[in-house]
């Protein structure tokens, strides 16, 4: 479409003018613009850097009847999780002058959330960026400074043509990290369960890639051989589809593992931007994706949080491992990895209900926030099937251990109501004074 079709001022991915649209008696012509029509209106997530582009833009939107605008924010990645979490059925992006690594981050997002509507904001429409716009999904390009007419324009073909219908029967995709900075609190063991969990017991294509390497235990959890591994994806010429296949091993359930080699010596050596890229390859081909992260805030830990829809922190009921959690918490608070609602979620570990020396209550005034799951201390069980290479959940799915961490992966999913731990009683806190629920 030549420029001269939208005065200058914005692009329609779909070809169709403001005046003559395809679509037949649909069409509204240049006279009149009808609101958006359905049941329900018209999700709107802004996110967009600039505090001026976004004042004008929330302005302009709020003049457009049949829409909602639910969030706003300004930095790109706690934006795009938020539309995915929120199942939004629109999303303004503002690009700024570098706009590759948000056009990237766009890209996945539509391939996440297909049933979501994307319009690009820029200060330029020059062929190039159109077409890597075309190339990432947008379904309108905008220019600032952004005019109402055709703003309306763009929304009310978005919502006739059904590109951004309700999220609800979309293919939700996820990205699970289970992550902690205190070494033995059972995180490897509980990522392997919670991905054959998701797998088995509830149909999910899930994925679980190790990414500790210093101890690479996930295949071993589940009985498997490394012999194909994470270096087989370093290795190949391109990261693709089948360069992916051919490196993931296949546990009976079905579940895929990304593997480290089985010895320390034999690792490549990784980067975080290949980590990150590893997880976007996954994230494409996989419905849910479980990380096994490294045990500490490093740039390949970063990268994998940065990329995460939850992030499960694992504590036990210990001063050392409340110490560490809280810590921890500080930093993702710090890196505003807790500005989307229940992103990062505390699993307690080996928890042992009011038997316990320390609460859920006395964790919840440690840290500052409630734990979202707990996990039966159920070592003995737990530490048979580790030896026996079998995956728990599989193996002995009526082990206590293993019904909390299906409910667990249940709720994550979304396939039941979240429940809070409950304490039998009233208990203290550390420093003595009583703590209500």
């Amino acid at each position: 479409m030549a420029d001269g079709d939208r005065n200058h001022n914005g692009w329609n991915a779909g070809g169709s003018g403001p005046g003559g649209e395809s679509g037949g008696a649909g069409g509204t012509g240049s006279h009149g613009v009808r609101p958006p029509t359905g049941p329900e209106p018209l999700s709107v997530l802004l996110i967009l850097e600039d505090d001026a582009t976004r004042a004008l833009t929330t302005s302009l939107m709020r003049g457009i009847p049949g829409i909602e605008i639910v969030g706003e924010r300004h930095e790109l990645r706690s934006g795009l999780l938020l539309a995915r979490q929120k199942r939004t059925r629109l999303v303004i992006l503002d690009l700024p002058h570098n706009y590759e690594e948000s056009l990237h981050a766009a890209a996945q997002f539509k391939l996440d959330s297909p049933d979501s509507a994307l319009f690009l904001v820029g200060g330029s429409l020059d062929p190039q960026f159109l077409l890597k716009a075309i190339r990432a999904g947008a379904s309108e390009v905008l220019k600032k400074p952004l005019d109402r007419a055709l703003l309306q324009e763009a929304i009310e073909r978005v919502s006739r043509s059904g590109a951004a219908r309700s999220g609800a029967g979309s293919r939700a995709r996820s990205i699970i990290t289970v992550f902690t900075t205190k070494g033995g609190v059972g995180s490897t063991t509980l990522a392997a369960n919670l991905a054959v969990s998701l797998k088995a017991q509830y149909g999910v294509e899930t994925v679980l890639a190790d990414f500790e390497s210093q101890a690479g235990g996930a295949a071993h959890v589940l009985g498997l051989k490394a012999d194909r591994s994470i270096n087989d994806l370093l290795r190949a010429p391109r990261l693709d589809s089948a360069a992916m296949t051919m490196s993931l091993l296949r546990h009976q359930s079905g579940l895929a593992v990304l593997a480290q080699p089985e010895e320390l010596t034999q690792a490549e050596p990784l980067t975080a931007a290949q980590a990150g890229e590893i997880v976007d390859a996954l994230s494409s081909q996989f419905d849910c994706v479980v990380l096994d992260s490294p045990h500490a805030f490093e740039e390949i830990s970063l990268e994998l949080l940065d990329r995460s829809t939850i992030i499960l922190m694992v504590v036990e009921l210990s001063i050392p491992s409340i110490r560490a959690t809280r810590r921890a918490l500080e930093v993702l608070e710090h890196l505003r990895f807790t500005e989307v609602p229940n992103r990062v979620q505390i699993v307690v570990n080996r928890y042992s209900g009011s038997r316990g020396f320390i609460t859920l209550d006395q964790l919840h005034e440690a840290v500052g926030m409630r734990a979202s799951h707990t996990v039966h201390n159920d070592y003995r069980r737990v530490f048979a099937s580790v030896n026996a290479g079998r995956a728990l959940c599989l193996d002995d799915p009526e082990a206590p251990a293993a019904k909390d961490i299906a409910a667990m992966a249940g709720r994550i999913i979304g396939r039941e109501t979240p429940a809070t731990p409950v304490e039998d009683n009233l208990r203290r806190g550390f420093f003595g004074r009583k703590v209500l629920r």
